[in-house]
């Protein structure tokens, strides 16, 4: 079964969530100021666990769903994330399973464990090389060589084409762009930089501090030659140049929006739905899951969701059609 929401948008992937909780304090996702000490993360009787997840999964394939990625908070930190990963990739019809992580708790040995048990994409989130730079981002103990060792761990275990975001915010981060891709260059992994966006409250967006797609691919021509590339997939989110190097990628939902394509649904670990990045609106899957042994009333309760699903924010945002500022869910509850 294939279902389409109101502007005919297909399900085809899904977001999880595995835990609201982090190791690092970015300032656009997680500022230490609010996420301290004091702050009430989940208890562990409040996230979905492994097998709500799975079930989950299992109707999210009947209804057309295509990919996988498990996000957070930090998804790393969530214990034995390689036996969920073993059982999704068992799902029929599930062709893709992907991680976003910041790279640090990537052992060697959890790396392994990661592609055994059958994780196809790994995604790394730098948002720069520079030591200060990186420690004023992050608000954590780490450096950008903890990232790095992750990732070389991942390639040593197996793993091809690793992205590497980097959210770009001008006058914080966009110097350090072309010291990123002369990193990666002849590497294979792929950097893909994302325009700082409005997700949220707690980071304090300004439109002024928006390193545009314009700027971005500025930057980059004034040291490489690049061309434009074919998306790889329909509702891929990034655009893709060429460079010297290899390839690299830019997410510009303020500048370029992307709502027309959207095929994405995402998970909270508190087992709530949102059909949109920026929306404040959540559906309530977990009552319902643990209340229902039925797979088809859940079933029913999502098609019912997606079938009436409008959302294009982003794009309202720009044309000023039907724009209002709304209070939105934070980044690291909505799992990005």
């Amino acid at each position: 079964m294939n279902i389409t929401d109101k502007f005919s948008r297909k399900l085809r992937d899904v977001r999880i969530s595995v835990t609201d909780r982090c190791n690092f304090r970015c300032a656009y996702c997680m500022p230490k100021e609010i996420y301290n000490s004091e702050y009430q993360f989940f208890k562990k009787n409040e996230i979905l666990s492994f097998e709500e997840i799975i079930r989950l999964s299992k109707i999210f394939s009947s209804l057309g769903t295509k990919k996988i990625r498990l996000t957070g908070g930090e998804p790393l930190l969530r214990k034995n994330i390689h036996v969920l990963i073993k059982y999704l990739k068992e799902i029929k019809n599930i062709s893709d399973i992907s991680m976003t992580t910041n790279g640090v708790l990537l052992s060697e040995k959890k790396a392994m464990l990661l592609k055994e048990s059958g994780l196809n994409r790994l995604t790394v989130s730098l948002d720069t090389l520079n030591s200060e730079n990186f420690s004023e981002i992050s608000g954590s103990k780490y450096s950008p060589e903890n990232v790095l060792e992750g990732i070389n761990n991942a390639i040593n275990a197996g793993f091809e084409n690793i992205k590497i975001n980097m959210v770009v915010k001008k006058n914080v981060n966009h110097k350090d762009i072309i010291p990123l891709l002369e990193k990666f260059s002849g590497t294979g992994c792929i950097v893909r930089f994302i325009e700082f966006m409005d997700v949220g409250n707690v980071n304090l967006w300004s439109k002024n501090d928006v390193f545009s797609l314009e700027d971005i691919l500025g930057t980059i021509s004034k040291k490489y030659h690049i061309m434009p590339l074919e998306k790889n997939y329909s509702s891929e989110v990034a655009k893709r140049w060429s460079y010297n190097g290899g390839e690299f990628g830019v997410i510009s939902s303020i500048s370029n929006p992307f709502c027309g394509d959207c095929s994405r649904l995402r998970l909270t670990a508190e087992g709530k739905i949102f059909t949109c990045l920026f929306t404040n609106k959540s559906h309530d899957i977990k009552n319902l899951l643990r209340r229902s042994e039925s797979n088809e009333i859940v079933k029913n309760y999502l098609i019912d969701m997606w079938s009436n699903r409008a959302d294009k924010y982003s794009e309202d945002r720009v044309s000023g059609n039907n724009y209002k500022v709304i209070k939105k869910a934070e980044m690291s509850y909505i799992g990005g």
